[in-house]
């Protein structure tokens, strides 16, 4: 969720705490969302403050929503919940996001903040969810004390493991694009398992729109680009793969097993032809067509288009570099040259770089 603004800043600590005046903190003195995700995730967060044995920590949250989801805690009635974790860095945050009538936020299982600022009589108190239900706040700072213990508890590893992390292993090596290649085809498997469970629930064409519509709108990059124009470019989209028939599933298909023969190119016509760029095309094939048709081939037996699907996905070319895999690149000495290892990029960082994961991962040097 959205930083608090420094211009909000001395505000909020001039009401201090109870009732004391204290100065706004320099910025570099506060923890980011980031860092107290990382914090959860990794098990750093003290068992002392939580208000139950916590099982599972959870997933990292992606899109709308809280920011860990999935989490699961033992009640004092010895019964499991699973619910999601909302973090923020203060604890008046949650009511100037709207968090408290947002219905996604509903099942909540914990606030998790680094300091409470709310008033006397609300500290330490839980906050109200849509629904009517209540979930408690733990706040970090009492318990770490300064931005440079957590940023500590984050970075601690098993001992004998370093940074930088791959540079020490596989940097340069052939067996690092092999790496990255398997956890790109990792990345690219859970957007097929989303594809599958969404046509599951809402069918074929429906699941594809509501990929196609997600996609279009997070590829617009720079483009002053309303909902508008989007829906007449999903609409073309759509109209360019579907053919003359209008059959959607049946030409989005067709248009995939031409890859076998012709490459990826052959995915991508179809998506120019309706007023996509190269760049912005081959991304929306990636992320949409292909999961989509790799889903219809394991659900109807179609090992045609699993064969040509997966010559596409081999052979899709490496999107322009990723600004947040830049530093991870030139660690692992690998400029991308095709999508599957660009996509293993993003998602070494995803699941390991944004999460303290230096001497774990598995390109570290030392790692298991």
């Amino acid at each position: 969720m959205a930083a608090i603004a420094l211009a909000e800043a001395p505000a909020r600590y001039d009401a201090g705490i109870g009732g004391a005046s204290i100065a706004a903190p320099a910025v570099d003195e506060l923890p980011g969302e980031p860092a107290i995700t990382a914090a959860w995730l990794l098990g750093r967060v003290p068992a002392s403050l939580l208000p139950w044995p916590l099982l599972r920590a959870g997933r990292a949250g992606r899109g709308p929503g809280p920011d860990i989801r999935e989490a699961v805690a033992l009640l004092p009635s010895g019964v499991p919940a699973a619910g999601d974790v909302e973090v923020h860095r203060f604890a008046t945050d949650f009511a100037q996001h709207g968090h408290g009538g947002d219905m996604r936020y509903a099942s909540l299982l914990l606030h998790l903040v680094w300091r409470d600022d709310r008033g006397a009589a609300e500290r330490g108190g839980p906050v109200r969810l849509a629904g009517g239900g209540l979930a408690p706040t733990v706040a970090l700072e009492p318990a770490l004390g300064s931005v440079a213990r957590l940023e500590a508890a984050i970075a601690r590893g098993p001992a004998g493991l370093t940074e930088p992390c791959a540079a020490g292993r596989l940097g340069g090596a052939p067996e690092t694009v092999d790496a990255l290649r398997l956890e790109g085809r990792r990345r690219l498997a859970e957007r097929v398992w989303r594809a599958q469970h969404l046509a599951a629930e809402v069918g074929w064409e429906a699941a594809w729109r509501t990929l196609l519509d997600r996609a279009l709108a997070a590829s617009a990059g720079r483009r002053a680009e309303g909902a508008t124009a989007r829906v007449v470019l999903a609409d073309a989209v759509t109209r360019a793969l579907a053919g003359d028939d209008g059959d959607l599933v049946r030409g989005l298909a067709e248009v995939v097993r031409g890859a076998e023969g012709r490459g990826p190119g052959a995915v991508v016509a179809p998506l120019r032809a309706a007023g996509l760029g190269i760049v912005r095309a081959r991304e929306i094939g990636w992320n949409v067509v292909l999961p989509i048709a790799v889903a219809l081939a394991a659900a109807y037996g179609d090992l045609d288009l699993a064969r040509a699907a997966h010559a596409a996905i081999e052979a899709w070319p490496a999107p322009p570099p990723y600004g947040r895999t830049r530093a991870l690149a030139a660690l692992v000495a690998v400029t991308p040259g095709d999508a599957l290892t660009a996509q293993g990029l993003l998602r070494m960082q995803d699941l390991w770089c944004t999460r303290g994961g230096c001497g774990r991962c598995p390109l570290s040097a030392g790692a298991p």
